[in-house]
């Protein structure tokens, strides 16, 4: 059985999230651990972080975290552990990251149904977790 598992949220699909969040919370059991991650596009890189105003980022890692811990107190039991984390960056690498500086043994991630051009534009972050990361990938529909 898997210890620690990595649940990848796209808070933009609150729906899917929350129907995957349910699945885990039935499919998991005490003694493991969920670990729920949230990526913010990258604010820091210099050319970005000079449109916005000083303290933005830590805003917006800030909300991000407080709309994840909501997430999950609606959703899973009381008797699951689980954690809050939120990265920066390019968010198929940053969970890839975020799996293996955890030593997750699972990557549990949504699947969205994006339209063609979307795909071929901008590529699938779970096709590519999947092609990348170093544990199971459990792709969720």
């Amino acid at each position: 059985m898997f210890s620690k598992v990595l649940f990848p949220v796209d808070l933009e699909d609150v729906v899917t999230a929350e129907h995957a969040l349910r699945y885990l919370n039935g499919m998991l059991s005490n003694g493991q651990e969920l670990h729920i991650l949230g990526v913010l596009p990258g604010f820091n890189m210099p050319l970005v972080a000079s449109y916005f105003p000083e303290g933005t980022v830590e805003h917006a890692i800030n909300a991000m975290e407080h709309q994840l811990k909501e997430l999950a107190e609606q959703n899973l039991s009381s008797n699951l552990n689980w954690f809050i984390h939120v990265a920066e960056g390019v968010p198929h690498k940053e969970i890839v990251k975020k799996a293996h500086k955890l030593n997750c043994d699972l990557i549990a991630i949504p699947s969205r149904n994006h339209g063609l051009v979307e795909k071929v534009l901008l590529g699938s972050v779970t096709a590519k977790v999947v092609e990348q990361a170093d544990c199971s990938v459990f792709v969720m529909r």
